[in-house]
């Protein structure tokens, strides 16, 4: 469904959730040799928010970060994308302090580890008086993930009362459930995740995620059925790895191959960017389109280091329509 006049708003998408610091030995090398480090920004809605961005959407994102060199690098890079991040939370208290990731970078047959160092960073002490709840009417649609959830109990606290106020103000949910196991076992994240899935209009979830989280099985299209059918949201869009992402609204069934790969310079993110694309087409009333654009904009972030896909929506249109690489004079 397209989103109806009513949600003419300020802002088409706002945002939270944290964001990291993401450090990483240069050029693919290990962690325990690395004489220095890059230096990057990262977190799922951010990073979604930034796609959005690129496409021409007025984002937000807002999290509470340190008010120190760390908070305020997380900051600059995000809002240096053409994301409103006006609605900071600043926590100034002396140890405070941003949340880091460590990426040990590997290729086939090694993977890459992911390290945190997450703990009591500045946005798991969030309070509800910090959020301004009356914020979310200023937006057509509120995207939150699962991560933030897992975080402490202030940030589920925190997700709650966002859903919550977005129903009250007839602002759409789209919710990705994006388990992450370093953070809280199947049976925690079924736990908080069920009752919140009964309030988002558009869910995005993994397969494996599906079955984990959820007991359900199948092919993509079978799962998002079920989805559906048990939590009654609007739209349920289930990525199923080299198989593509599989669609259901109450239009009927989409899919989308994914695009065949043939250098990998950064994995991470990729999921983010097919998630703006897909809310951009939900929110034009195309799902169909969405997964088109999902799966290009998933593509492109491959191709470049970093979580945020800085592609031009001219660059991801080009993907779309399958132009090829090359070096265009």
């Amino acid at each position: 469904m397209e989103i109806p006049a009513i949600f003419d708003r300020p802002l088409d998408v706002l945002t939270f959730g944290e964001t990291m610091l993401r450090l990483s030995a240069p050029n693919h090398g290990r962690l325990e040799e690395a004489a220095n480090l890059d230096v990057r920004v990262g977190g799922s809605e951010s990073n979604t928010a930034v796609a959005l961005a690129r496409l021409g959407l007025k984002t937000a994102w807002f999290s509470r970060l340190p008010d120190n060199p760390l908070g305020r690098r997380i900051e600059n890079e995000i809002r240096r994308w053409g994301v409103d991040t006006s609605r900071m939370i600043w926590d100034e208290t002396p140890d405070s302090r941003a949340g880091l990731y460590f990426l040990d970078f590997g290729a086939a047959p090694r993977g890459i580890d992911v390290y945190y160092d997450r703990k009591d960073a500045a946005v798991t002490r969030i309070a509800l008086n910090e959020i301004g709840l009356d914020t979310i009417a200023q937006a057509r649609l509120l995207h939150l993930s699962g991560i933030t959830s897992a975080l402490s109990p202030q940030c589920a606290e925190a997700v709650r009362a966002m859903m919550h106020a977005a129903k009250v103000t007839q602002t759409a949910v789209s919710f990705d459930v994006n388990y992450r196991a370093k953070l809280w076992t199947p049976q925690e994240a079924k736990a908080e995740l069920e009752t919140l899935l009964l309030l988002v209009d558009v869910l995005l979830c993994p397969q494996s995620d599906a079955e984990t989280l959820f007991g359900i099985t199948g092919d993509g299209v079978t799962v998002a059925k079920e989805m559906r059918a048990r939590y009654g949201m609007a739209a349920a869009i289930i990525t199923c790895g080299g198989d593509g992402a599989m669609a259901c609204d109450d239009r009927g069934d989409h899919a989308a191959k994914p695009f065949a790969l043939t250098q990998i310079v950064d994995r991470v993110g990729a999921g983010d960017a097919f998630n703006a694309g897909v809310l951009m087409g939900w929110m034009e009333g195309d799902l169909e389109k969405g997964l088109r654009y999902g799966t290009a904009m998933a593509a492109l972030k491959h191709t470049m280091p970093g979580d945020l896909l800085l592609s031009t929506r001219a660059e991801i249109e080009r993907a779309v329509a399958g132009g090829s690489g090359g070096i265009r004079r």
